[in-house]
């Protein structure tokens, strides 16, 4: 008889997915059937983790050909039926949707006996937390009328607020042809379900992947340590990544390196320390960063690349030369003709400064490193280019509309696209006073009451607490407005009326 360290242990070995156990957890002479479908649960258990962990979206017609789904399929065969969750997720990696619908309603029916004793409250039986782990990673872009049936099923049972919606949300998402529209749709569920993680874990990395930088930091900070999709070491990557945009050094590096903290050896999360560190002039901090990237990959180009950086910066062009000739390294063709062109000397370089070696030796410097949803998507609309355009002059520190503003921004807010419960706003800014600015930017006056909008908007800050104390304006910002918005605009001393325009001048 197997005893319960035995379990434990084999637990831990097969935890990772190894497919090369598959044949002794098939067989199991001598142990009883009870211990044998432990160890197969278990087993599964680390296959599917690691099937399903780490992306967002499946290559469907890869399953047949994928050995750790194969293997996870061969032994959930040999489970008994009252595993009804593993023969759920073995009817959806065999192509065979009828028959995961059906095993869906079953599961989600059981598991409510198990517990039902135990609920307290609505989300002590299907929370956000839950929806992650036990479907949104295992049936990641499902089957077209998986998530729908889902929803469906869990509006009968008590879950916490919003979980169906979220079922519905996830379906649609993948559906999307722009991340305009994705953010759209993800921005409008937040209005009505503004606490839910995974919620702000998709806004977040869909700004991310946008590259609006500012608005990705203020959903990844509110998420930072309870991230459900994302582990925390990955949200702190995101975070550093997108302060390294923004060229905040200083919280770049905070969140590197508590990344490195979290798990040391990612090749990525060293070299994008260093990086920082080398960014910063601190280059002897940065040099055993790369020195450690380039022990465990010697074919790791951004390791090598940079090292070489340090080296020149550090005034060792000696060294440089000899690294690059030894031929050990994969580097890339632009430093090496910047190397070729070096004295032969190890004495410092006093005048050369970071930016120019950077922009001499080329790009190749840094590794994205964040969880990838395999989805390209068009990405601007006019309203769009209009509000890039006006963010961008208000976070370079130049007038706008006569004013001197800057963005809203708080830990984990950002005044672009700013939510409350009414609506959204495009720009939420505020002057030197701490006075707000609500601007709002429309296309023309043909499709939108600008002026009842953006009323309601200021109604609404005027009577809470976020502008205590300050007073609110309104901007309104369009191309051919009309009469009666001009007049109502005028009659209101709250608010200020633009006209933007788009010339073309012959050169």
């Amino acid at each position: 008889m197997v005893s319960k360290e035995e379990l434990d242990i084999l637990y831990f070995d097969t935890l990772s997915g190894c497919k090369d156990l598959k044949d002794e957890i098939t067989v199991m002479k001598g142990l009883q059937s009870e211990h044998k479908n432990e160890i197969r649960r278990m087993y599964c258990n680390g296959l599917l983790y690691d099937i399903s962990q780490g992306y967002t979206k499946y290559n469907h017609a890869c399953f047949k050909s994928d050995e750790f789904i194969q293997a996870y399929l061969e032994i959930v065969k040999l489970l008994p039926k009252e595993h009804s969750y593993y023969h759920l997720t073995y009817h959806y990696f065999n192509g065979e949707h009828k028959e995961c619908l059906s095993k869906l309603e079953e599961y989600i029916k059981l598991l409510y006996e198990e517990v039902n004793e135990e609920i307290k409250k609505p989300d002590d039986f299907m929370n956000e937390g839950v929806l992650v782990d036990y479907f949104f990673e295992p049936f990641k872009q499902a089957f077209e009328g998986f998530w729908p049936c889902l929803a469906k099923i869990l509006s009968q049972y008590p879950s916490q607020d919003g979980i169906p919606e979220l079922c519905n949300i996830i379906d649609y998402y993948y559906k999307c042809k722009t991340d305009e529209e994705a953010l759209n749709l993800l921005l409008d569920m937040m209005q009505k379900y503004p606490n839910l993680i995974l919620l702000k874990e998709l806004v977040g990395y869909t700004y991310y992947s946008m590259k609006m930088w500012n608005n990705a930091i203020a959903y990844f900070e509110t998420v930072e340590e309870d991230g459900i999709l994302f582990s925390e070491a990955y949200l702190c990557f995101m975070l550093a990544w997108c302060y390294g945009k923004v060229k905040n050094r200083k919280l770049e590096e905070e969140y590197y390196r508590k990344t490195v903290e979290i798990i040391p050896n990612n090749i990525n999360f060293l070299n994008n320390l260093g990086y920082c560190l080398y960014m910063q002039k601190k280059y002897q901090e940065a040099l055993p960063y790369f020195e450690k990237c380039l022990k465990m990959d010697k074919n790791y180009i951004f390791a090598a690349n940079n090292y070489v950086r340090v080296l020149i910066a550090l005034g060792r062009n000696k060294d440089a030369k000899a690294f690059v000739k030894s031929g050990k390294y994969k580097i890339s063709k632009d430093i090496k003709k910047r190397v070729d062109k070096l004295d032969n000397t190890n004495a410092r370089i006093k005048k050369i400064t970071v930016n120019e070696i950077s922009e001499t030796l080329g790009d190749e410097s840094t590794q994205e490193n964040a969880v990838d949803f395999g989805i390209k998507r068009q990405q601007f609309s006019n309203e769009k280019l209009l509000e890039d355009e006006l963010t961008a002059r208000i976070e370079a520190g130049r007038e706008v509309f006569g004013l001197k503003l800057k963005m809203y921004k708080r830990k984990g807010v950002y005044g672009r696209q700013f939510i409350i419960p009414i609506g959204r706003l495009d720009l939420l800014c505020e002057d030197e006073k701490g006075n707000l600015y609500i601007i709002e930017l429309k296309k023309d006056s043909g499709y939108d009451d600008a002026y009842k909008q953006t009323s309601s908007y200021l109604d609404w800050f005027e009577n809470n607490d976020i502008s205590k104390g300050k007073k609110v304006y309104g901007i309104i910002c369009l191309n051919s407005p009309t009469q009666e918005l001009i007049d109502k605009v005028h009659k209101d001393k709250r608010m200020k009326l633009f006209e933007y325009r788009i010339s073309y001048t012959e050169l």
